[in-house]
C-alpha cells in the first residue's frame, strides 16, 4: 500500500460526493491514493457500481468487526458512518499504510495540503477546530454549539503511524463502536464529540491552524475567500480544501441548513465556489445516488426501522443476534411493546428552527402551562427533567420494554 493514504466513507446516496472528492483530490495530487469505504450490505449491482465508476471501495462488513449486524441496528445512517472510522483508519495502518488523512465526502480539494509536512514532524495526531478566533454577534453557529457538537470538527483528521496515533485509534474505535450515538443531551455527538478529550489523553496531538484547511461555515467570520487568477485563497494563502457541510446542491443560494451568519452573495467569490460544487456533484450523478435506499434501514420483511427500535438494541439485557430478523423474539417483543410504531426518520427539529412548528408548538406550550397549573411548577419541572433523561440513549425504550435504565457509560454492545 503506498506511504500515504487519502480516505472517506460514505453510504450510496453520497457516491456522487465521493466522485467528486476523488478527482478535486486527483486533480491537485495525481499521485495520491484514495481508499473509500462504503456502508452498504453488499450486492452484485452496488459491486458493479462501483467498478463502473472506477471507485476502489471496500464494504463496511469488509472490516471484520465482532457481531457487526449489532452495530448496523443500533445506529442510524450517520451514526454508523462516523462509527466505523476508527476501525477504517486502524484497518488501514495494519495493511502498510504511514500517513492518514481521513476527509468528509463532502469536502472538496482546491491544492495539496502543504501544511501537514511540517506539523506531522511535530505531531502524530492532527486535527482541526471548528473556529480559531470567538464570534459573539448571536448567529449560529455559536461558542454554544461547539461545547455541545465538539470543538473539532472531524470531517478532517490526518495521522502519522506511531505509538501516539495508534493508542488513540484503540481508544477512539472503543468509544465510537460502544457510543457513537448522536445523542447530545447524553453528552456524545457520532465520533466527533469524543476528540475533545484527545489532546489531553494522548501526547503527541496536535492543532492544525492552517486557515486554508477545512474551511466552511463555523468559521468564514475569519476567513474571507478570495481569488487569484486561478486559486482560491484564504487569509492570503491558497484554499486546500473546502468543507460544504449541509449544503443543498438544489439550493446553492443557501450555504448550509446548520448556520444563520452568513448569506451567499450574487457575483461574490463564494457564490462562485458554492455553484461549481454543486453542478460538479449534479454531473457526477447526484440525482441518480440521493435517492437510493440505505440497506441498514429495514428489517428482512421490508418494514422500515424507526430510532426507538434501535435504541432498543441497548437495553439490559438484550442479546439479540440477528436484530434485522423480522420474526426474532426480539422484533415480537418490540411489536408488543409498541416500538414498531412512527416514521423511520422523524422531521428534524433544531434551535435554530423551532418557529417553523407553529401551531404545534403553541399547542405544546398551552400543554405544559396546563400541567404546571395542575401540579405546580416545580414538580413539573422535575418531571420535565426525568422527561428529559429518557429522551437520551436508550431510557425511553428500557421504559417501554420494562428493563431498568443504564446509567453506566460501558459500550452497549
Amino acid at each position: 500500500m503506498s506511504r500515504r493514504v487519502y480516505a472517506s466513507i460514505v453510504s450510496a446516496n453520497y457516491l456522487a460526493h465521493a466522485l467528486v472528492l476523488r478527482d478535486s483530490l486527483l486533480l491537485h495530487q495525481a499521485e495520491a491514493r484514495f481508499e473509500l469505504l462504503l456502508v452498504e450490505r453488499r450486492s452484485s449491482a452496488l459491486v458493479h457500481k462501483l467498478q463502473s465508476l472506477g471507485l476502489k471501495a471496500r464494504f463496511a462488513e469488509d472490516l471484520g468487526l465482532a457481531q457487526f449486524e449489532r452495530l448496523a441496528f443500533k445506529f442510524d445512517i450517520l451514526e454508523l458512518n462516523t462509527a466505523l472510522k476508527p476501525s477504517f483508519l486502524r484497518r488501514l495502518f495494519e495493511e502498510g499504510c504511514e500517513e492518514l488523512i481521513y476527509v468528509d465526502p463532502d469536502i472538496c480539494f482546491y491544492a495539496p495540503p502543504l501544511a501537514l509536512e511540517e506539523a506531522w514532524r511535530e505531531y502524530e495526531v492532527l486535527l482541526t477546530p471548528h473556529a480559531l478566533a470567538p464570534i459573539l454577534d448571536g448567529e449560529r453557529p455559536s461558542d454554544i454549539d461547539f461545547l455541545r457538537n465538539g470543538v473539532f470538527n472531524l470531517g478532517f483528521v490526518a495521522l502519522r503511524k506511531g505509538p501516539t496515533a495508534q493508542a488513540m485509534l484503540s481508544w477512539w474505535e472503543n468509544r465510537c463502536l460502544g457510543l457513537g450515538f448522536n445523542d447530545v443531551g447524553f453528552g456524545t455527538f457520532v465520533d466527533q464529540k469524543w476528540m475533545d478529550l484527545a489532546p489531553a489523553y494522548f501526547e503527541g496531538v496536535g492543532i492544525l491552524r492552517d486557515k486554508g484547511c477545512n474551511v466552511a461555515y463555523w468559521n468564514l467570520h475569519e476567513r474571507e475567500v478570495t481569488r487569484l487568477g486561478e486559486e482560491y485563497r484564504v487569509a492570503r494563502q491558497p484554499l486546500v480544501f473546502f468543507h460544504f457541510s449541509g449544503l443543498n446542491p438544489a439550493t446553492p443560494n443557501v450555504l448550509s441548513k446548520h448556520q444563520t451568519r452568513h448569506a451567499i452573495e450574487a457575483g461574490t467569490v463564494l457564490q462562485g465556489l458554492v455553484a461549481n460544487y454543486a453542478k460538479a456533484l449534479q454531473t457526477a450523478g447526484l440525482g441518480q445516488y440521493q435517492g437510493l435506499d440505505y440497506s441498514f434501514a429495514r428489517l428482512d420483511d421490508g418494514q422500515a426501522i424507526t430510532p426507538l427500535m434501535r435504541r432498543a438494541l441497548c437495553c439490559q439485557g438484550v442479546n439479540e443476534v440477528h436484530p434485522f430478523a423480522a420474526q426474532s423474539a426480539f422484533q415480537r417483543e418490540l411489536r408488543r411493546c409498541g416500538l414498531h410504531a412512527g416514521p423511520a426518520q422523524p422531521a428534524g427539529v433544531r434551535t435554530a428552527n423551532l418557529h417553523a412548528l407553529g401551531w404545534k408548538l403553541r399547542l405544546a406550550d398551552g400543554m405544559v402551562r396546563l400541567l404546571a397549573r395542575l401540579m405546580r411548577a416545580d414538580r413539573m419541572a422535575q418531571l420535565l427533567r426525568y422527561a428529559a433523561l429518557l429522551s437520551r440513549e436508550a431510557h425511553l425504550a428500557s421504559v417501554l420494554l420494562r428493563r431498568p435504565l443504564r446509567m453506566d457509560h460501558l459500550p452497549r454492545e
